[in-house]
């Protein structure tokens, strides 16, 4: 039997299917990020900043293309029918260096860190 979850975007609308093996990696992106804030944030010098799209990528150990669009299905969607907001949010910033190069910064909003 194939198991299908119905996501809707937020500000479109739009209604997404996704099959059992894209459901579960999404649950391993986001229980990679949950970690990440869990048990790394803090605790290093390298873990006193945000998480980014490279360093979840290595969490993952996946390409950063495949775990970026993840990452936008986890921040822009919702399931279908539920009235909560999504579990994460990012942003991009310029880097000091190059201003053509802006990097990911991956957040988990407060309702979800409480939820471990």
């Amino acid at each position: 039997m194939i198991i299908i979850e119905k996501r809707i975007w937020i500000r479109s609308g739009i209604v997404e299917e996704l099959d059992k093996r894209q459901l579960k990696f999404l649950d391993f992106v986001l229980d990679k990020i949950k970690y990440y804030y869990r048990e790394l944030y803090g605790t290093r010098d390298c873990y006193h900043h945000p998480l980014t799209l490279t360093r979840l990528s290595k969490l993952c150990n996946r390409n950063t293309t495949s775990v970026i669009s993840a990452v936008r299905i986890l921040a822009n969607s919702i399931p279908y029918g539920s009235g909560t907001e999504p579990p994460i949010s990012y942003d991009r910033i310029k880097s000091l260096r190059n201003n053509t190069h802006r990097a990911y910064r991956i957040f988990l909003r407060k309702n979800s860190e409480q939820k471990y």
